[in-house]
């Protein structure tokens, strides 16, 4: 089996729309139409893969993509949830603890439903602050709070962090995830995932899926296409070096601003 065929694909998803996206600006760029999203789940099946969640993924690998949801916005449990149990695939949802009852969020009665329906319910901290800009006692709430909620609204041992924004703890206080108990980290980096190598916590690359992606482009994705691949790769250290040079929060800041005046959609920019 060659490299390509044994690395595995974990995509990232920020919430199902009910229509085709506007391109008149807002948060609902980032989302996806949920006809768009059903359709991709067959489209994977169709490729010969199973989607699953990132635990699944990870312990099997070959022919397996994970499905990751990240916020946990309501249209987790109204949209995607029935979608995937349809299909009989699982998926994994990194909810914000404090986010949770809170409008437009899913509830923890809803959250235990999915869990037991083979769902899996991990950590994307409790407040999604930028975790580069926190102090270490901040970092240490942020990431023992959110845990211990999942843990004790749902009995399980929370293993997963997504990371807000795709930012990191800065230097040795990164030390601080595996202290807390996680064991793997979702990022936002593009790219496939090989074979792990004993490293705690794992880091997981994943392929965000924003807007209305034709099934062209997806399947592309699916196959690892080497233009997409080295595109997004090059868009990430450009970026990077801005996000370095400005810092995460104004970062964000400018990029929802150019968003809102070039009208662009997030998977092209």
């Amino acid at each position: 089996m060659s490299a390509q065929e044994q690395s595995w694909l974990c995509l990232v998803y920020h919430g199902l729309l009910p229509a085709p996206v506007s391109r008149g600006g807002g948060p609902e760029w980032f989302g996806v139409p949920a006809a768009t999203f059903a359709r991709q789940l067959d489209l994977l099946r169709a490729a010969g893969y199973q989607g699953c969640s990132l635990a699944e993924a990870t312990a099997h690998g070959a022919r397996r993509v994970a499905i990751t949801f990240d916020d946990g916005v309501a249209s987790d449990y109204e949209r995607a949830f029935p979608t995937l149990v349809e299909r009989q695939m699982t998926a994994t949802f990194f909810v914000i603890t404090d986010r949770v009852g809170s409008p437009g969020f899913v509830t923890w009665p809803q959250l235990r439903e999915m869990r037991e329906a083979g769902m899996s319910i991990e950590s994307h901290t409790r407040t999604h602050p930028f975790l580069s800009e926190l102090s270490p006692k901040a970092l240490h709430d942020e990431l023992v709070g959110a845990k211990g909620a999942l843990d004790d609204a749902l009995g399980q041992d929370t293993t997963q962090l997504a990371l807000p924004g795709g930012d990191a703890p800065r230097g040795r206080l990164y030390g601080l995830i595996a202290e807390a108990g996680y064991h793997v980290v979702a990022t936002s980096r593009w790219g496939r995932n090989g074979q792990a190598h004993g490293l705690v916590p794992r880091s997981i690359r994943r392929c965000t899926v924003a807007g209305d992606v034709s099934d062209l482009r997806f399947r592309r994705v699916l196959a690892g296409d080497w233009a997409i691949d080295l595109r997004r790769r090059l868009r990430e250290v450009v970026l990077g070096n801005v996000r370095a040079l400005l810092g995460p929060s104004r970062y964000a800041s400018l990029r929802r601003r150019i968003l809102e005046r070039t009208r662009a959609l997030p998977w092209e920019i």
